[in-house]
């Protein structure tokens, strides 16, 4: 490694950051790229130019720094003419060479990358080009820049001399410049400047105040580094307003009070114009899951990686990139400092926190931050509450569901104590109990929670006439039925809720009335809309049924058994057994890389055009596979895929043709060999990616008493309530120990252990499972 020594004339932000600056110029040393990354106003620009001088005056290398809120193009042919001005300029300074550039109207990316492969050749020495300030530009601008200087170090691998790119931007860019879809990902080694340790704070605080002859107590000592830690800026400010403080004072002295005033300051007159902060706030509102995670760091205070679910990766934790959090201990975070612990608690109060979370749909946990705005005595908590009650009746699975938000709705924004929801499904002569608030009905009711429609009850009586009613008065309570109304329409049920005759004078009493009757109108058009979907994911889960295989047909010496287990209404795998020309049988198991009722119907698409084409290429799974991906590529651009495991089995020949579009390989047990298994190889692209794919195909033998396995993820991937995945091993093991017996006995063997593998948790995904077996004799 190259080492550096800060001197104590260097910068604060270099001492502090030796390590960085280590890196950055062992890179240049490697002909590595690198990405610089900080939080703004941490000292990263002037991090860079000192790299910049340090590497042009001490090392000796020919350094082009770039700042790029210097460019004003917002155009991509603006962009690079500005980069390429900009660069001229500065080489002219440096090396007072005239360089030839192109006209501004032709720049271009490739025009860019040309124009550094003729510099470095020019110079005939190699080039360090320190781009600062990434977050200046677009994103779309910067993808391009990350692109094309890609393409330059690509360029260069056998040139002589190359060109060493230095970027630097804001800790948000991270994604972009190091992470999995970067242009720079494996060219470019990324270097976060640090968030400076305890000791340097204090060093800095330390430092700030000496140098202005500003004496401090030990209570206004650790306030300002409680308040700052890491943070340099945050340092400097309220370092320099504790200075113009002091000196007002005789001697110049700063208290512990005058520290906690300054604090206050900022957070009331200085934190809404602080960039750091403010990034970092946008950041974690895009991302519900970053507000969980700070929103524990608030309530903890430390909290363990282990307990933050975030994928937190060495290159891209999102978290960390949020700049409000410091790594304690290696494994786990907590926020920052005082200031940043107190405006995010601040900003972060319930109200906003159930806005932020219903407008990412997270809807349950949405109402829970509402319902404590409003305890906390919040209107504009109230005001949201309600459209977010309704808007998760309408994003509702089920209507038990629904009617399970329409109560919390009723509880948070009408104080209901009491009430049941009924549903009358579509065709049929009873109301039927779906979701309750309070007390639970008595057990008659609940072990039975069905009502005639004819019944002589409050319940059946509104949804006949279509009107509210009052049950008897018999005290301060009293019940109200009140149907589910669209108008033109039957009702799609009725609440029925305990009113409390002494809550409130009459005036408010009417006035609440008429905003439960508008909430509960809204809600039956959501419940309505969840029922009709309900019913057509119905309809079309039946249909698909209906496209499988009544039953694995009879192949004389063969045993075939397959079984399909959706994890909704409409699955997107499927399997089929297509008869062939010579006895032959196609054998498929398929899955669509997405659910609902787009893979439903992609699903019917695929197994149509599989059927056709197999007719057409009888001895050619390849083929097949090929016709059906051109006609799905032509037919559809729906950016689905479908993977898809095609055999043709010859009875006969006790032999198998197959070919794998992108499914997981099936794997073949022989049982005569002590039960060995092996996967059968090869596998290429999906279905409905790109043209003109060409699988290949693979001819096996099958011995007597042996076991072909096909399976979809589903099998995989389902998990128990440890999330636990059931895995390949798994599979295979149970598969194994039910060797010798038919196909239908392994295939129930394995959904058997799948099932009590899974326990309580629910499935997730499609599982299909198909079996063939040989019979021994």
């Amino acid at each position: 490694m190259i080492g550096w020594e800060a001197a104590e004339t260097a910068p604060a932000i270099a001492r502090y950051n030796g390590d960085a600056i280590n890196q950055i110029i062992e890179c240049v040393h490697e002909g590595t790229y690198c990405a610089v990354l900080g939080p703004r106003l941490s000292g990263k620009t002037e991090l860079m130019h000192f790299v910049e001088r340090t590497l042009a005056q001490s090392l000796g290398w020919m350094c082009v720094y770039i700042d790029l809120y210097a460019i004003q193009a917002s155009t991509l042919q603006g962009f690079f003419a500005d980069l390429i001005r900009l660069m001229e300029r500065r080489v002219h300074e440096l090396a007072g060479l005239e360089l030839d550039t192109p006209e501004a109207g032709t720049a271009s990316s490739a025009i860019f990358r040309g124009f550094l492969g003729d510099l470095v050749a020019i110079l005939e020495r190699d080039l360090v080009l320190i781009i600062e300030h990434l977050e200046a530009m677009p994103t779309d601008l910067v993808q391009a820049l990350l692109t094309s200087l890609r393409a330059a170090f690509m360029d260069q691998q056998t040139l002589e001399y190359r060109a060493i790119v230095i970027v630097s931007g804001a800790l948000s860019l991270a994604t972009l410049t190091v992470g999995e879809s970067s242009p720079f990902r494996g060219i470019a080694r990324r270097v976060f400047v640090g968030d400076l340790t305890a000791e340097q704070t204090e060093a800095l605080v330390a430092e700030e105040l000496v140098a202005e002859g500003i004496a401090l107590t030990e209570r206004a000592r650790h306030r300002l580094v409680s308040a700052t830690h890491g943070d340099p800026f945050l340092i400097r400010w309220l370092c320099q307003r504790g200075v113009e403080l002091a000196r007002t004072a005789s001697p110049p002295y700063l208290r512990g009070r005058n520290v906690k005033a300054l604090v206050r300051e900022f957070l009331r007159e200085e934190v809404y114009q602080y960039a750091p902060l403010q990034e970092a706030v946008r950041l974690i509102e895009e991302d519900p899951d970053l507000l969980h995670c700070i929103l524990l760091l608030l309530s903890h205070g430390t909290v363990p990686k282990s307990e933050l679910h975030l994928p937190l990766s060495p290159d891209v934790d999102p978290l960390y990139l949020t700049g409000v959090v410091e790594e304690v201990h290696i494994d786990s975070y907590r926020i920052q400092n005082l200031i940043y612990h107190c405006f995010l608690e601040q900003h972060f109060h319930p109200g906003r926190v159930g806005y932020l979370l219903a407008m990412a749909g997270r809807w349950d946990s949405a109402i829970d931050y509402l319902e404590a705005g409003i305890r906390a005595g919040s209107e504009q908590s109230r005001l949201d509450l309600l459209p977010a009650t309704i808007n998760s009746i309408y994003a509702s699975e089920d209507v038990p569901q629904a009617a399970r938000f329409l109560t919390r709705g009723l509880s948070a924004a009408f104080s209901v104590a009491e009430a049941r929801v009924w549903y009358a499904p579509p065709q049929e002569d009873h109301l039927r109990l779906v979701g309750h608030l309070g007390p639970r009905p008595d057990a008659s009711l609940w072990a039975s929670p069905e009502m005639p429609l004819a019944a002589d009850r409050i319940e059946a009586r509104a949804y006949r006439q279509g009107r509210a009613l009052r049950g008897p008065e018999g005290g301060r309570h009293v019940w109200r039925a009140i149907p589910l109304l669209i108008p033109g329409r039957k009702p799609l049920g009725v609440v029925t809720l305990c009113d409390d005759l002494l809550d409130g004078r009459f005036s408010q009493q009417r006035e609440r009335d008429l905003q439960l009757t508008g909430y509960l109108s809204q809600a039956a058009r959501a419940i309505q809309t969840v029922s009709t979907r309900r019913q057509e994911l119905a309809l079309a889960g039946r249909m698909q049924v209906s496209l499988l295989p009544a039953a694995a047909p009879e192949v004389p010496g063969w045993q075939l058994a397959a079984a399909l287990r959706p994890a909704r209404e409409t699955s997107g795998d499927f399997y089929d057994f297509i008869p062939l020309p010579g006895e032959r049988l196609g054998l498929v198991v398929a899955d669509v890389t997405d659910k609902g009722m787009g893979a439903a119907l992609y699903m019917a698409l695929s197994r149509t055009l599989i059927r056709t084409y197999a007719a057409d290429h009888p001895d050619r799974p390849d083929l097949t596979l090929r016709s059906v991906n051109d006609r799905i590529l032509a037919d559809t651009g729906a950016n689905l895929f479908v993977t898809v495991f095609y055999a043709i089995l010859d009875p006969a020949a006790a032999t198998l043709i197959y070919c794998n579009a992108g499914h997981h390989p099936p794997y073949l047990f022989n049982r005569k060999d002590g039960g060995t298994f092996r996967a059968l190889p090869g596998r290429g692209m999906a279905l409905g990616i790109l043209e003109h794919t060409d699988w290949g195909h693979t001819r096996i033998d099958l011995a007597p008493g042996s076991l072909l396995l096909l399976y979809s993820d589903g099998v995989l991937d389902a998990q128990n309530p440890e999330k636990e995945h059931f895995g390949t091993g798994q599979m295979l093991e149970v598969a194994q120990a039910q060797l010798g017996g038919s196909a239908q006995e392994v295939r129930d063997g394995l959904l058997s252990h799948l099932q009590q593998f899974m326990g309580e948790e629910p499935q997730f995904d499609d599982i299909t499972l198909m079996t063939v077996v040989r019979n021994s004799s």
